[in-house]
């Protein structure tokens, strides 16, 4: 929130939209060229509106292949319905000044509620959780361009500028001073990044520096007060502000936990709470105006009050979402940009012909600005940090970043102090250009997946004999456990073999703007009551207890965006050094295992993602039974691997390996063999290493503690191999099938046309949809390094 959306917003309301001159007839309509034409309001309205959707829809979908943001396709249709339609017959008909007013009033409503939305996502107590590094640099990003630009402006001489331009240049510094988190955020959420390293950095930096701007909102807010209705009246007005915070904090904010208290765990929230809360809001709008503090102060600070994230910041978003962001804000966004006049751009004359010094100035500060930001923002955490040169100017650009906030105060400051139409449309021209530049900077600098291809192989088959196993585990739903469970308990776990679980419960980002992540080692479990989380930590728990010396298991949860938490899971699995990480299928299955009843397409898509740049060995578990199975002697887990040839089924081979560790076990091994690969006899060192590596198992009754059996089956093409496998379903709990993606072998040969879901391989997919009792286990070989 800027600092200079204070004043009059009576007059805000009346100018926002107002792009034509004034032409009436007597009975106050607009009268054109060609004769009097009188519009209804609520046509002309819709007209207008349709007329903004088409264009920015229009202009985004071929802007949007060029990597630009949707903000540049609304600021586009704005400078063309402004520069075309308001310099025509038929644009004055559609876009007739009286309706200006009506369009100009609900865009500016939009940005109230926008504010409000973002404050409802924003928490604000993660500032003083930011670590030296973020802090450090959302101090810089906006000290130092702001004092840099104060000292210019200090040097520059008033001699050639008019007291009254010369008063204005501070209020133009602090605009291109600011790092708004609101922007930063959905800069960083449009390149899904938001989570990454350096999206969190720059998160955390941008918070810092929007806690500056808040202060400094103040701080202005009182000097304007001062200047307009007098000292005396300057300092209630403050003392009615600090009110009015304390009151949302100690008893409105106060309020909003009780109402999450009343909400049973999993339940949303009531209806008719959302709604009191939309209404507060309005209300809180009309307090500031009435205080003559911050016309839009009052909705900001209650959306930082409410408490962010699931059950009541979730309800509120889920409300506003599409309504503000869709509807509202392209609005608000074309209606500024309409205002712009490209014709005044970088014009150096006044209407009288001499030379506009006060423009010359307005440019100075701009570039001086610029250029201070983003060297003090790239040798801050270069230098002092140690960070690489690449991410450095990576997150120099972040903090650069321009959008709806320094556009929406341009907008007001014009109103407001009367900005000269030049100077208006060179800082509007100058912020569209950083929002569409900067974020096509960032996303080819930045590429957060580099960091997964590693040299080191981290998978199954290179382990060393009696190391420790290092398995990631996901979790979505509740139902994802017991299955999870019974595959680890399958590995075994023992002292000299030991095995480190990582159990990463997934949470999507909703009602929220900063990601989470949580390390539940580090932190004392909660007391408000049972939720998923406490249940994800004491199964966990439980089972690391059954197994107490030869077992560690260590959970965290990640809060992010769906498409973004592939991101989560490999970082995870990159620091922790996991040889494995296990997701579970995105079907989940009846308990009599012959209908699906739920499809989460968000996670077919993220365990895609997962397979493409892990920097380890994958899994994809496709539960059946959905019950934990009870090993002993008189209930032996019986596992099936099926075996054909490639990495993939060598690291299932190596995985079915350790199994053989648990007692209670009973492995049966089938490899496929191609007779027409048979009657070539050919011979490769791929093939010469898994002949040999069978030889382990063939005419062996035991490995370890499991009993093994191996068999073969000759098969002449793929149709054949799928009668044989369809039939094993029912005879196994588990099967283990190497994915093998890309890989054509006479033994599948004629299966791939039919496979739906390519992230199974052509066994996989089907296995998960032939009917029966087994779970399904697809493990893909590290690839990530292996193409190094």
């Amino acid at each position: 929130m800027s600092s200079l959306e204070a004043s009059n917003s009576t007059t805000v309301y009346k100018r926002t939209c107002m792009i034509l001159p004034p032409q009436t007839s007597s009975r106050g309509m607009w009268v054109g060229d060609h004769g009097e034409f009188i519009q209804s309001p609520l046509p002309s309205l819709e007209i207008q509106m349709c007329i903004v959707y088409f264009g920015t829809l229009f202009f985004h979908t071929f802007l949007s292949r060029l990597r630009f943001p949707r903000f540049t396709s609304m600021i586009i249709t704005g400078l063309i319905i402004g520069n075309t339609f308001g310099k025509t017959d038929t644009g004055k008909i559609l876009f007739h000044f009286e309706s200006q007013e009506t369009l100009g009033l609900i865009s500016v409503f939009g940005y109230i509620m926008f504010l409000f939305y973002i404050g409802v996502k924003t928490d604000i107590s993660m500032v003083h959780k930011t670590g030296r590094r973020a802090m450090n640099v959302g101090i810089v990003a906006i000290l130092a361009p702001f004092l840099c630009g104060v000292l210019a402006q200090y040097y520059v001489s008033s001699k050639y500028i008019e007291p009254k331009e010369y008063a204005k240049l501070p209020f133009i510094v602090t605009i291109c001073s600011l790092s708004p988190f609101p922007v930063i955020s959905s800069v960083l959420g449009d390149l899904k990044i938001l989570n990454s390293e350096l999206g969190r950095l720059g998160l955390s930096s941008a918070l810092v520096s929007e806690t500056i701007n808040i202060a400094l909102t103040f701080v202005v807010g009182l000097c304007n007060n001062m200047t307009n209705v007098g000292k005396l009246r300057a300092f209630v007005d403050m003392g009615y502000a600090v009110l009015f915070v304390l009151f949302l904090i100690f008893i409105l904010r106060r309020s909003m936990f009780w109402i999450i208290r009343r909400t049973p765990d999993g339940c949303s929230v009531r209806d008719h709470y959302v709604y009191c809360i939309l209404i507060v809001a309005m209300l809180s709008a009309y307090a500031s105006h009435q205080f003559h503090f911050l016309a839009l102060f009052g909705p900001y600070t209650l959306g930082l009050a409410i408490p962010e994230g699931p059950p009541l910041g979730t309800a509120i978003v889920k409300k506003l979402d599409t309504f503000v962001t869709g509807v509202l804000m392209p609005l608000f966004v074309t209606t500024c940009a309409m205002r712009v006049d490209l014709r005044q751009f970088l014009n150096y004359r006044r209407s009288d012909g001499t030379f506009d010094h006060f423009m010359l100035q307005v440019s100075l500060l701009v570039v001086i600005i610029f250029v201070t930001k983003l060297v003090s923002c790239f040798l801050l955490p270069l230098y002092c940090d140690k960070m690489p040169p690449k991410d450095a100017m990576t997150l120099s650009l972040t903090m650069n970043c321009k959008g709806i906030v320094e556009m929406a105060t341009c907008s007001f400051l014009r109103d407001i102090m009367g900005l000269p139409d030049n100077v208006f449309a060179f800082l509007m021209v100058c912020m569209v250009m950083n929002a569409t530049i900067m974020p096509i900077l960032v996303s080819y600098l930045y590429d957060p997946s580099n960091k997964y291809a590693g040299y080191t192989k981290r998978n199954i088959e290179d382990l060393r004999s009696n190391s420790e196993l290092r398995v990631l585990t996901c979790i979505h739903r509740p139902d994802n456990i017991p299955p999870a469970i019974s595959l680890l308990e399958a590995i075994y776990p023992s002292k000299e073999e030991p095995l480190g679980v990582f159990v990463l419960h997934l949470i999507e980002l909703i009602g929220r703007a900063t990601p989470v992540f949580i390390c539940h080692q580090l932190q004392n479990k909660s007391k408000t009551g049972r939720s998923f989380t406490n249940d994800v930590v004491d199964a966990f728990g439980s089972f690391e207890e059954e197994f107490t010396g030869a077992l560690t298991v260590n959970v965290f949860t990640a809060v992010s965006p769906a498409e973004m938490m592939n991101d989560d899971i490999c970082h995870l699995a990159l620091d922790k050094m996991t040889s494995l990480i296990v997701l579970p299928f995105h079907q989940k299955w009846s308990s009599d295992g012959k209908s699906i009843e739920l499809d989460d397409k968000s996670i077919k898509d993220l365990n895609g993602s997962v397979m493409d740049r892990a920097p380890c060995s994958v899994g994809i578990l496709i539960e059946r039974a959905q019950m934990s199975h009870m090993f002993s002697s008189e209930t032996p887990y019986t596992v099936c691997l099926i075996f054909i040839g490639g990495k993939d089924d060598r690291e299932a081979f190596f995985l079915a390996k350790r199994i053989t560790k648990n007692p209670h076990v009973r492995l049966t091994l089938i490899r496929f063999i191609s007779e027409i690969e048979e009657r070539m006899d050919i011979r490769d060192w791929d093939r010469v290493l898994e002949t040999k590596m069978l030889e382990e198992v063939k005419g062996r009754p035991k490995i370890g503690e499991a009993s093994v059996k191996y068999r073969e089956e000759r098969v002449r093409d793929g149709p054949e191999t799928a009668l044989i496998v369809r039939s094993l379903v029912y005879e196994y709990d588990m099967i283990i099938v190497g994915r093998r993606d890309g890989i054509e072998s006479p033994q599948t040969s004629g299966l791939l046309q039919w496979s739906e879901y390519p992230e199974l391989g052509v066994l996989g997919d089907l296995l998960a949809f032939a009917p029966g009792r087994a779970s399904i286990f697809i493990i893909q070989q590290q690839r990530m390094a292996s193409n190094l």
